[in-house]
């Protein structure tokens, strides 16, 4: 585990100084100054490539595993969504939860250098916290697939609307506000609950006698940090609509301003 975690940890500062020197990155003096609420732009650029590269890679690896799985497995127990939480791990992608790891920790980093979101890294540091012991048990290595499905899916969209939103253009930010808000909102809002009560109705409400007690309590732990992240999202959640209904509200009252003065 740490021997993966160390090596993806340093392929994504690797995608970092891509980002920054690459031929992409922007230019001239102005993207070098840091913002007063931010790093400078061309800092800025280099994580939000490795943001995009991560996200995008989980998406398409969870996405394949789940293909892979889902369709061929026992779901007869389940008593609520049809899925198979209780499919031991795999060697062949016994990487994946070390892709998760490594990715937290670097970012964990980039943010005490450049950021200093400590709500953020005190977010990573629990989810290393409570993956890491599922990757030495049998049991609970899907369950961290879908969630990190869940987590990602609207990443690179984020990501994308993010920068713009800080560092322009701007008609770019103005066009995924609308699509970003509603894909944040149906995921973050309707999607994770129901995976959430679905995590729950696994450990609490259904027999699994495949797993061991110190597995099931991993999993327990791990789904708890899961589901504060999830709490913690909220907030998250309320910016995003809330500001979008703001920025609808502004550009009405600017078109209404506008309609008055020609009519005068």
């Amino acid at each position: 585990a740490v021997v993966y975690t160390s090596g993806f940890f340093t392929i994504y500062w690797c995608i970092f100084m891509f980002g920054y020197f690459g031929p992409l990155a922007p230019r001239g003096k102005s993207a070098m100054v840091p913002s007063k609420s931010g790093p400078s732009q061309r800092v800025a650029f280099a994580n939000r490539c490795v943001c995009f590269c991560h996200a995008t890679t989980d998406v398409i690896t969870c996405l394949y595993i789940l293909f892979q799985y889902q369709g061929k497995s026992d779901v007869s127990h389940r008593k609520f969504l049809p899925v198979a939480y209780d499919q031991m791990s795999d060697p062949d992608f016994h990487w994946v939860l070390p892709v998760l790891m490594g990715y937290c920790l670097a970012d964990s980093v980039y943010m005490m250098c450049f950021e200093r979101d400590w709500l953020m890294i005190v977010h990573h540091i629990a989810v290393v916290c409570g993956v890491a012991p599922l990757y030495l048990y049998p049991y609970g290595w899907m369950l961290c697939i879908v969630a990190t499905f869940c987590a990602e899916i609207t990443n690179p969209l984020q990501n994308t609307w993010q920068y713009t939103r800080d560092y322009g253009p701007k008609w770019v930010y103005q066009m995924l506000s609308l699509p970003f808000t509603l894909a944040f909102f149906l995921v973050r809002g309707i999607v994770m609950p129901i995976f959430l009560v679905d995590y729950n109705m696994f450990m609490f409400a259904e027999e699994n006698p495949k797993i061991g007690p110190n597995n099931l309590l991993a999993i327990r732990v791990c789904v708890g940090i899961f589901t504060m992240g999830w709490f913690g999202s909220l907030v998250w959640l309320q910016g995003v609509v809330g500001g979008y209904i703001k920025y609808r509200r502004k550009v009405a009252a600017k078109a209404k301003e506008a309609l008055a003065s020609k009519a005068q």
